[in-house]
């Protein structure tokens, strides 16, 4: 079976592949400043709550955009899993076509992203990442990666309302806003953020096919894309496991 980890801004998560089937999908929080013995207690903690036998784990591997705990996290898993371990970088096979002033720069999530999207989905293609960002990339009719743009995501909006307002809230962002037009507080937040997002979305999806000249294949991924992509305009596939699915596509790429 194989173990693939995505550590985000936010969270890490672990997906374990039994062939072609995720058998296993969990999260912990991700925080800069734990210690390896820290995280492999962690780890070990979370395989013993869902009563899975690390033994049958014959493969590792990891997608980081947090350098900081690049190192950790690996040796953590060292302590369940005594072989290879893998990171996506510039070192590892990927196969992905890439049209970009420096190919280093594009984060290893958004890699196993787009090598996912060219096995999975039409060409020319648009994904729609929602994490701690809100990123939109192209892939062109070769699955070529060219380029997109990186605004800031809902939940770091949302922060932002709070912390620098006397008198916005944090508010749950998975409860769909019954009406753009809000009637207290939360609901005007929620509006904004929800309803807004969506419109930002469809407005970035006509500037891409505009300049594409062609349309597109959108797929959305992240925590929060099922409850925007209600209210946009535009058809759009969610895949919630893009970047395990990438990962995996990666490792086979690298031991065959």
């Amino acid at each position: 079976m194989l173990l693939c980890v995505n550590v985000s801004n936010s969270k890490i998560t672990l997906g374990v592949f039994d062939r072609d089937d995720i058998i296993l999908k969990t999260s912990v929080s991700a925080t800069v400043g734990k210690t390896t013995t820290e995280y492999a207690v962690l780890f070990k903690s979370v395989f013993d709550l869902h009563n899975f036998d690390t033994e049958k784990i014959n493969g590792v591997i990891i997608s980081c955009v947090v350098p900081a705990l690049t190192a950790a996290v690996r040796d953590a898993l060292g302590y369940i899993y005594k072989g290879k371990i893998f990171i996506v970088g510039p070192k590892l096979k990927n196969g992905l076509k890439i049209k970009s002033e420096n190919p280093s720069q594009i984060g290893a999530s958004l890699i196993c992203q787009s090598v996912a999207l060219t096995e999975k989905y039409p060409m020319p293609c648009l994904l729609i990442s929602m994490g701690t960002a809100l990123s939109m990339f192209a892939l062109d009719k070769n699955g070529t990666f060219i380029g997109g743009a990186i605004l800031p995501g809902i939940k770091m909006s949302a922060k932002a309302l709070a912390d620098h307002t006397a008198q916005l809230p944090q508010i749950d962002l998975t409860q769909k806003p019954h009406s753009v037009i809000g009637t207290n507080t939360v609901q005007n937040v929620q509006s904004g953020l929800i309803i807004g997002t969506a419109c930002t979305i469809d407005g970035m999806i006509e500037k891409f096919k505009k300049e594409l000249g062609e349309n597109l294949t959108c797929v959305a991924t992240g925590d929060i894309d099922s409850v925007v992509l209600g209210y946009c305009n535009n058809e759009i596939l969610y895949d919630e496991n893009l970047v395990l699915d990438g990962l995996k596509k990666i490792y086979i790429k690298n031991t065959k």
